[in-house]
């Protein structure tokens, strides 16, 4: 009897070309769940493989590196089938300012991914010399300055929560279906971090790649996810106009998205561009020292 393996990915559409067809797949159970919480699941043992966010992967080989030198086996390793990455603006990960640049002092972080929350730090804290206060959504009301966010796309302003300051937070991040829909009419300024990335560093980078318990039955891991990859190439027009119809993205916008400025590859040059954003994000402490991507 084939063993069922228990596949994690977000719901974005960015990931819609990776898993096309994967549901209905003999032997493949597909789970849907936050791309913040795909890499405990992972380490938990209640996937064998999942998309995770690229800084997560680092994090995890890092635990297994450390159980490796107590004579424990590494347990995560990179699967090169494919990523979400981009070279150039990506859409889904966008910085909203609402006061100047070098007067950014507190920053509203989105919980979904830790790989845009270590880029935004990158980004605002080493070029620009500013120190912002940066906040999780889930940490509630931290300061007398702290706001009730609108829904994303409601177009509605940033508006104080009740009995505190009417300042609002001096930039916010949103990321995925949230980001390619949002409208904030207050916003002096809006920032892709796709292309902000690649503006001072040339180099390609994947938000997400798939990874895999090294126990785990990679070859056929393998085998489903690059089978579901090349459905998902090869339908992008199609799987554009479903993102627009059932989650209410412009149909230009979905179809710039899914053709045009998400990367699905993940070879040598995706590899190196995101082990270099690695280095950077270990260099602020962001992340563990001394990791490398690992392969089956």
């Amino acid at each position: 009897m084939t063993e069922t393996l228990r596949i994690g990915v977000s719901p974005y559409i960015s990931a819609w070309p990776l898993i096309d067809g994967l549901a209905e797949e003999a032997g493949a159970a597909l789970g849907f769940h936050p791309p913040s919480a795909l890499a405990p699941l992972l380490k938990a043992g209640q996937l064998d493989a999942a998309l995770i966010p690229s800084i997560e992967y680092y994090r995890l080989a890092a635990v297994a590196g450390e159980r490796a030198r107590q004579s424990a086996p590494m347990r995560i390793v990179a699967l090169p089938v494919a990523a979400i990455g981009s070279r150039g603006a990506v859409g889904s990960v966008r910085l909203f300012g609402y006061a100047e640049p070098e007067q950014i002092r507190r920053v509203l972080l989105d919980s979904a991914s830790r790989t845009a929350n270590a880029l935004v730090r990158l980004l605002l804290e080493r070029p620009r010399a500013v120190q912002p206060h940066f906040v999780m959504p889930e940490e509630g009301v931290r300061s007398p300055d702290d706001v009730r966010l609108p829904s994303a796309g409601s177009g509605q302003a940033l508006t104080p929560s009740p009995g505190k300051s009417a300042r609002p937070p001096d930039a916010e991040l949103l990321i995925g279906d949230a980001a390619l829909v949002a409208a904030r009419p207050n916003a002096l300024w809006v920032e892709d971090l796709g292309e902000e990335w690649d503006h001072r560093y040339h180099k390609p980078l994947a938000w997400a790649f798939w990874a895999a318990r090294a126990d785990a039955p990679i070859g056929r891991l393998v085998e489903l996810l690059s089978a579901a990859r090349d459905r998902g190439l090869a339908h992008l027009e199609e799987l554009a106009a479903r993102a627009s119809a059932e989650r209410g993205i412009l149909p230009d916008v979905a179809r710039r998205f899914l053709c045009h400025q998400v990367r699905y590859g993940f070879g040598q040059r995706e590899q190196l561009g995101t082990q270099f954003f690695y280095e950077r994000a270990a260099d602020e402490c962001l992340a563990p020292l001394g990791v490398k991507l690992r392969f089956p």
